[in-house]
């Protein structure tokens, strides 16, 4: 980190002027900037791989200006001529060009600091083409602008081979708080401030003041920021926009945190998503990164809180849309495109705590995810055995013979070995369990919590691995929770999911597995003297249609967010761990029963409400509540082979209700043992039906028309 020191005369006022209190007290706030002051140093010095031009780049607010001023310091004190110009108040015509440079070409030594390039039309290509080759050769030139050097700097070899461009980035963690330190934040804003700004130095400052001068209390809404500073930070960092339509691109990119054309098309058609998504990675805020384009992360937050200022309905709305483009997603592209689609869900939701900081994908990074390959094998066992020792390598190894597929990678962009590993084992009949301890206490908690029903699975994260996070490797870890939401929330889930982890007794993940339904079990043990711990949840009591249920309810302000594991059906919020455990799962004659009753108290909701098919495999297909459950397997009697007269008696008597079975059976023109047989068949057939669902997810039995994925569509066409 650079900045002001003792031995630096900016570091001083001087007596005289007020402009040099004013330079000291910009040089004692500067911070950062190593790489392009050593540049510009070398470039004074004359130094041999120096270049004499250098172009500094960047969005608005990220301390261009800032850093020109300290170079003209750096400058000032190895006793160069500085000369200034902002292309904001540059003319635009070639005389009143050549009247602003005349000093550089009178004085070899100079140094020519440009700011604000961008914003004099022309300026740019003059300067290379007619101005630049006739300065002499030991001035420096210094140029700054929003967008990046223009094509002729890098395809003319000889401006390339003389000319440098450098993208200025955002201020590191330990420069960020180093600014704070000087502002004096309040100690519980600043979290709040760092995580608006981004390390976007503008926004760091206005921000830092608001909290500053409003204390806590002020820090209420969306973080503390006012709309009148939304506003002035919209201006400053984004600008004016063209139309609407740009502006919606703008909002949904801030929502979704990165997004691609397929998402703009979602949201705006086809052809306006082609031209904004152009437009959009044209700005000097957006990086092109693996997933898409990224708004930089003041820019993101500016945007959203604007939105939501000004039409705080309509945001919700988008918000509303993107989850529901992101499930559907998730729900029917191939699985490696799913868990791109689960990491864009789990971005969507960062900014309300919903999800930790632990669970994201860092977008910005040069990794991508992808399946491990052969080759990549001996370099997974390494970082097994380096974080979990050499025991839990040798399971790995096991796997890897039988499950390959399961193992997935973090790799370096475009080729390196892997960076970190994590297993995703989908597992059945109790397999792997003589080979693997680990398996084996898992397999003990399903048959004492849960056993599995024909058909059904069970899946475990295992083998959390990377060199550069040895303590609880949070890549590896948010690979596998993006394998989660993709596993859960497609059709033909486990029953249950696993996750076993290094125990290293700080509790650090409880509270991010919670937020997934994974709560943490009895099971503690050693493998090769590490300890491990075991986090389980039961998708057929915790389904993942509830987990999605309460990530909308908490962006709609329904709870605050923090614990999805609360359950929501008909009659409310109920925890997890107050339901009723797997273990004292319904038999198939306690199953019947369930459903005539549920039948029979239809029209009575409270009734309903206490119904255990509530907690039910089949009432949580499509997130449908029990009512809709049992009235749509009436409504489908009608479809069966002898079953009009069935489906007449039920709808008569549980959907529309009657005082009595006579008067219902006149009702339907047909004698009473008539109608009390037809409504016994109803019963005994929805009961079939619905318990067949429950135990069978994958068919129904023969002579059925509807599986479960038609059962949901048709309760959407409803």
């Amino acid at each position: 980190m650079s900045g002001s020191n003792a031995t630096d005369p900016a570091g001083s006022c001087g007596d005289n002027l007020l402009g040099e209190h004013v330079a000291a007290a910009r040089a004692r706030a500067f911070v950062g900037r190593a790489a392009e002051r050593d540049a510009f140093r070398a470039a004074l010095a004359g130094e041999a791989e120096a270049r004499p031009v250098l172009f500094v780049h960047g969005p608005g607010g990220i301390g261009k200006s800032a850093l020109l001023h300290r170079l003209s310091l750096d400058a000032t004190a190895a006793g160069r001529t500085v000369v200034w110009v902002d292309g904001a108040r540059t003319p635009a015509d070639a005389c009143g060009r050549l009247d602003v440079f005349r000093d550089v070409l009178d004085d070899p030594a100079t140094v020519l600091l440009v700011d604000s390039l961008e914003r004099c039309t022309g300026l740019e290509a003059w300067l290379r083409e007619s101005f630049l080759p006739d300065v002499p050769s030991d001035a420096v030139v210094v140029m700054a602008s929003r967008t990046p050097p223009q094509l002729g700097w890098r395809t003319d070899p000889g401006w390339a081979a003389c000319a440098r461009s450098m993208k200025l980035p955002a201020l590191s963690a330990e420069e960020t708080n180093r600014v704070l330190g000087d502002q004096d934040v309040p100690p519980p804003l600043n979290v709040c401030v760092r995580e608006f700004a981004g390390g976007n130095p503008l926004a760091l400052s206005l921000v830092a003041a608001a909290a500053r001068t409003g204390g806590e209390a002020g820090w209420s809404m969306d973080g503390g920021v006012s709309r009148r500073l939304t506003a002035v930070l919209f201006h400053r960092l984004v600008g004016g926009l063209p139309t609407e339509q740009h502006r919606r691109t703008l909002q949904v990119t801030a929502r979704a945190g990165t997004v691609t054309e397929e998402l703009l098309r979602a949201e705006l058609g086809a052809g306006a998503a082609a031209r904004s998504f152009a437009w959009l990675r044209a700005q000097p805020w957006v990086t092109a990164v693996g997933c898409g384009l990224l708004l930089d992360e003041a820019v993101r937050n500016t945007v959203a809180h604007d939105a939501r200022w000004n039409d705080p309905d309509g945001f919700a709305a988008l918000h509303e849309r993107l989850h529901d483009h992101l499930v559907e997603q998730i729900r029917t592209v191939p699985f490696g495109r799913a868990l791109d689609a689960a990491a864009a869900l789990h971005r969507l939701y960062r900014d309300i705590t919903v999800l930790p900081p632990a669970h994201e994908w860092t977008a910005r990074d040069s990794h991508e995810d992808e399946a491990c390959r052969p080759v990549d094998e001996a370099v997974v066992l390494g970082l097994i055995a380096d974080c979990e020792g050499p025991d839990s390598a040798e399971n790995a190894r096991f796997w890897l013979r039988h499950q390959p597929e399961a193992f997935r990678v973090r790799r370096p962009v475009p080729y390196g070995p892997p960076r970190a590993c994590s297993a995703w084992l989908r597992l059945t009949a109790y397999e792997g369990e003589t080979a693997d301890p680990v398996v084996a206490a898992v397999w003990d908690h399903v048959r004492r919590h849960g056993p599995l029903r024909a058909n059904e699975r069970i899946s475990v994260a295992r083998f959390h691995a990377g060199p550069q996070e040895r303590r609880d490797a949070s890549s590896a870890v948010a690979l596998s929770l993006r394998c989660l939401v993709a596993e859960t929330v497609r059709t033909g889930g486990p029953a249950w999911v696993f996750f076993v982890l290094r125990d290293d007794g700080d509790g650090v993940w409880d509270g991010a597995l919670r937020r997934h339904g994974l709560l943490p079990t009895e099971h503690r043990w050693d493998v090769g003297g590490l300890p491990q711990r075991l986090f389980a949840r039961d998708v057929r009591v915790f389904p993942t249609s509830d987990w999605l249920r309460g990530l909308l309810r908490s962006v709609a302000g329904e709870g605050d967010g923090r614990d999805p594991c609360h359950r929501v059906n008909g009659a409310g919020l109920v925890r997890t761990d107050e339901a009723r455990t797997p273990a004292g799962a319904l038999s198939e004659r306690e199953f019947a029963d369930a459903v005539h009753a549920g039948l029979r108290a239809l029209r009575r909701p409270s009734e309903l409400a206490l119904n255990p098919l509530r907690r039910s495999r089949v009432a949580a297909v499509g997130g449908a509540d029990l009512a809709s459950v049992l009235q749509q397997a009436v409504y489908e009697l009608a479809e069966e082979q002898g079953g009009h007269g069935p489906h007449q008696a039920a709808v008569t008597a549980f959907v529309e209700g009657t005082a009595t079975h006579r008067a219902a059976a006149e009702r339907l023109g047909v004698s009473l043992s008539t109608y009390r047989r037809h409504l016994r068949t109803a019963v005994e057939r929805v009961s079939a039906r619905l318990w067949h669902e429950e135990v069978y997810a994958s068919g129904v039995p023969d002579g059925y028309t509807s599986s479960v994925g038609d059962r949901e569509q048709s309760r959407v066409d409803r």
